[in-house]
């Protein structure tokens, strides 16, 4: 084994032993949460542009099956979404008070990732999304904790009141992840691709080609956290309703420094990762290899949610993506020769 492999090698076990569990009710199991939420959606947009959460009751089921309520804010989020979408994604405000003794104690704040508009079908893509975040968690530990949610969400429009059953997801705030791997949060920082842990760096780039999706920067921090970790940058995704597995309706091709990337839609996958050395670059990709059965595995995970020939299309879809790993030919042609130079 040569030098440059045995450090490979080494700095992959630090980093996946740098983590440390913590307990979090709301993230320790992987049954749906039953929430209800009341509001209106014109005062829900009204409060991106500022500090201001707007103050509200969200009504969550316990273990013993009785509901209970809970004080909370309300702000959107999001850019693409916000703009597309007639439901933008929530962050929800806990207090330390109002969470303690509840499912959400040690939770401040989260991210809520609502379907885009009303018709039901958008469960199934929200579905997806969630899945693209469990098949993170098989590439590496340094993940967002999701959990999935049934929401019975009321619009107030005016003096009427639409309600709508859907799925949402849960996302873990980005300072309690940082705090879960001993690391700290890079707040609007913008890192030169030479700061960032090679081996962390060439994970997430080939997760982004599994999944197809090109909205993203870990430069400038797009639908990208960072963290700082062993005196290296590493990057975290999340926001993956642009990418070819979820396949939204809206989805279209994302621009890269102005220029529109080379491919028809997002269901055809285009490598933007950056270029690494060889022994590297063959280490992650048969790491990923023998990892394809437990990738195989997450839509199953979805049964009885997802409608069947929804989970087979996906995994005919990672298939092929395990079809570019394992051939010399396609996985040189599409990712290797394919790699940015630094």
């Amino acid at each position: 084994m040569s030098m440059k492999s045995a450090m490979i090698i080494v700095l992959f076990l630090t980093i996946d032993n740098c983590c440390f569990a913590q307990t979090d009710p709301l993230f320790s199991t992987d049954t749906p949460l039953n929430i209800a939420l009341t509001l209106s959606v014109r005062e829900i947009r009204k409060t991106k542009e500022d500090s201001v959460f707007k103050a509200t009751t969200m009504y969550y089921q316990k273990e013993s099956g009785s509901m209970d309520s809970i004080n909370v804010g309300l702000k959107g989020r999001g850019n693409s979404r916000m703009e597309l979408c007639h439901f933008p994604p929530l962050w929800i405000k806990i207090s330390k008070k109002n969470a303690k003794g509840t499912v959400f104690e040690g939770n401040k704040k989260l991210k809520l990732v609502v379907p885009c508009n009303k018709p039901t079908d958008n469960s199934d893509l929200i579905l997806k999304e969630y899945l693209c975040y469990k098949l993170y968690e098989v590439v590496t530990p340094l993940y967002f904790k999701t959990r999935l949610v049934n929401l019975d969400m009321t619009e107030v429009l005016k003096d009427k009141r639409y309600s709508f059953k859907q799925k949402a997801i849960f996302i873990e705030d980005a300072d309690n992840t940082a705090a879960r791997h001993n690391s700290k949060l890079l707040k609007n920082a913008k890192v030169s691709p030479a700061l960032l842990q090679d081996t962390a760096t060439l994970r997430f780039d080939l997760f982004q080609f599994m999944i197809s999706n090109t909205d993203w920067s870990k430069q400038f921090q797009h639908n990208t956290k960072l963290i700082y970790l062993n005196n290296k940058a590493i990057a975290i995704p999340y926001d993956f309703d642009m990418s070819g597995l979820v396949n939204a309706p809206y989805a279209v091709v994302s621009e890269i420094n102005g220029e529109q990337l080379p491919i028809a839609n997002v269901r055809q996958r285009y490598y933007r990762g950056v270029c690494q050395s060889k022994d590297l670059t063959e280490f992650v990709r048969k790491e990923f290899i023998s990892k394809e059965a437990e990738f195989m595995a997450v839509p199953d995970k979805l049964k009885g949610q997802l409608p069947d020939k929804r989970i087979e299309s996906v995994k005919k879809y990672l298939a092929d993506f395990f079809d570019v790993l394992k051939n010399d030919g396609r996985f040189n042609r599409e990712i290797a020769n394919n790699c940015q130079e630094l």
